[in-house]
């Protein structure tokens, strides 16, 4: 149970500080004009860029809770 806690609270600090991120940077800009015009692509960037964030927390995450478990089970076996 432990374990699925620290892991949901990962990801909810995670989508947080992401959000707070776009919140931050999507501030008002004088030269928007230009970067309308490169908007379909930048979307597409942006996405995947967090997409790997989110992918590496989620992986660290859970790597490390397997390592708990195996590591609480390889002491109640000894």
């Amino acid at each position: 149970m432990g374990m699925w806690l620290r892991l949901g609270g990962a990801v909810a600090i995670t989508f947080a500080l992401l959000f707070c991120l776009e919140q931050l940077r999507d501030g008002p800009h004088p030269g928007r004009l230009a970067a309308e015009l490169q908007h379909g692509a930048a979307i597409r960037l942006r996405g995947l860029f967090w997409l790997a964030i989110f992918a590496v927390v989620m992986v660290m995450s859970v790597v490390a809770a397997g390592r708990r478990q195996m590591a609480k089970l390889r002491r109640s076996d000894g």
